[in-house]
């Protein structure tokens, strides 16, 4: 090695099969160390894109992650992500603390594959956490999602499924949803950091925050101001684009809504639209495959892939966490095991900062959810009452949800699209000229709902065996095209 040139050296590394060769070799002598130490980035960079499935997609959830954790340890709005492509490890080279966060995350992602296949906690009457709130009867059967019981459900299209190309695209699901959680919280959280800015809304928080808020700061809420939501927070919080979810296209709300999604939306959105397109480039086209009758071309099929996996990820993430609050604490026997690894995340549809606990062993999982918490990075720190000060969930779904404004948005047994789709009504509206499928929100009662999409479809997550599955039809200005009464 001592006559090696430098390059020959990290040439070497950039081949190596995995880490640990990677540590080995850098032990080897004072060279192989010398080329390590000095060129860390490139080597991470060159074996962990080989060797670890998605790793770009997860290195952009974690800087991203990074980017809001500091901005609420200040205290202060997240900046505006431009241009997502800024995350990439093609733009800048990651270090090795990011590797550790990306390898957390990417065992975070395992967790919930686990969860996906073999958790008994999750298929047994109502979920309240399910991205449908009124999900009465539980989740598909996960005994019948696994490998290969999965391959007798007579799914279109999944001839060809393995439990890689399941992994393939369940893991950059994932890690994509992590990456919107943290590039919208800037605009799902705006409500929040701008009462903090204007003082004086102690009221405002404890009645549209946490209950936390009022049990931990009872003494800055002045009795007049306390109580549950009033028509003045409805009014404020609507101020917000995202918050007006429950008007038309076509309304004048909705227009100027739509008009405010491009800053919103608009990057999120365009980047992983423009990422599908170019997948398509790059994939075998299967001779048999008929160009479905919403599509323009290939490219947009697997643009519109790339939006349903984000979506049946979301539908199938968000409910598999047990939350410890100030209030209330969580209840995960393993929290108290060896061995346990952690890991930063923004949720999509909670936009707070939180450190996940995950066990040791992820059969630990079966009977348990995974632990969420408050982020401790946040104590003393000037954010650290942003968790109680504002709940997304509670604005949406405990608030403006009961008092909407269009009645085709608020009818029959679901209400239609949950609040969080409106990333997904944008980038299928405005890059693809589509909207979702007539019926697709539709939950009916017992028995049918066993046929409905939601339940089954989404449920069994068709999107990671069948690669052109897509609940979507051509866009049509002036119908709800997801109301199954309104053709």
């Amino acid at each position: 090695m001592e006559t090696l040139p430098v390059e020959s050296i990290i040439r070497i590394f950039e081949n190596c099969d995995g880490f640990p060769q990677v540590v080995a070799l850098a032990s080897v002598c004072k060279q192989t160390h010398a080329a390590w130490m000095t060129n860390p980035g490139r080597i991470i960079w060159s074996v962990a894109t080989s060797q670890i499935p998605s790793f770009d997609d997860a290195l952009m959830a974690v800087r991203a992650t990074a980017i809001v954790l500091k901005a609420y340890q200040a205290g202060t709005l997240p900046p505006a992500i431009v241009a997502v492509n800024s995350l990439s490890g093609n733009s800048k080279l990651p270090d090795l603390a990011e590797l550790k966060e990306v390898l957390n995350m990417q065992y975070l992602v395992r967790c919930i594959e686990y969860m996906y296949f073999y958790s008994r906690e999750l298929h047994l009457g109502e979920c309240s956490d399910n991205l449908f709130q009124n999900m009465k009867y539980g989740h598909y059967p996960p005994e019948q999602r696994r490998f290969p019981q999965c391959l007798n459900e007579d799914i279109p299209g999944s001839k060809n499924a393995t439990i890689d190309s399941f992994r393939d695209g369940f893991y950059r699901a994932m890690y994509r949803l992590l990456l919107a959680g943290a590039v919208l919280a800037r605009a799902y959280m705006a409500p929040l950091f701008r009462a903090r800015e204007e003082g004086g809304k102690d009221g405002f928080f404890g009645r549209v925050g946490l209950e936390d808020y009022a049990h931990k700061y009872w003494d800055k809420i002045d009795p007049s101001e306390d109580g549950p939501p009033r028509e003045e927070d409805v009014a404020y919080i609507r101020q917000f684009p995202v918050y007006n979810y429950d008007v038309t296209d076509w309304s004048e709300i909705g227009l100027w809504r739509n008009r405010e999604y491009e800053t919103c939306f608009g990057p999120f959105a365009s980047w992983i639209v423009e990422d599908g397109r170019k997948r398509q480039q790059k994939e075998p086209q299967d001779p048999n495959d008929t160009l479905p009758d919403w599509a323009e071309n290939w490219a947009d099929v697997s643009a519109v892939r790339e939006l349903m996996l984000l979506l049946v990820a979301y539908d199938h993430f968000n409910c598999k966490f047990e939350n410890n609050t100030w209030a209330r604490r969580g209840r995960c026997a393993y929290i108290n095991k060896q061995g346990n690894r952690t890991v930063s995340i923004v949720r999509f549809g909670v936009f707070q900062i939180e450190q996940v606990t995950m066990p040791a062993a992820v059969e630990d999982l079966t009977n348990e959810y995974l632990f969420a918490a408050y982020h401790p990075a946040l104590e003393g720190s000037k954010g650290e009452d942003i968790p109680y000060q504002f709940d997304v969930w509670l604005a949406t779904i405990g608030l403006l949800n009961h008092r909407m404004r269009n009645r085709y948005l608020n009818n029959r047994e679901n209400p239609g699209p949950p609040a969080m789709l409106e990333l997904w009504h944008f980038a299928l509206r405005r890059y693809l000229n589509l909207g979702f499928r007539s019926g697709t929100f539709w939950m009916p009662r017992r028995p049918l709902y066993t046929q409905s999409t939601w339940w089954k479809e989404v449920g069994r997550g068709e999107i990671f065996i069948n690669p052109n599955w897509a609940v979507v039809q051509k866009y049509k200005s002036g119908v709800i095209s997801w109301d199954h009464e309104s053709t």
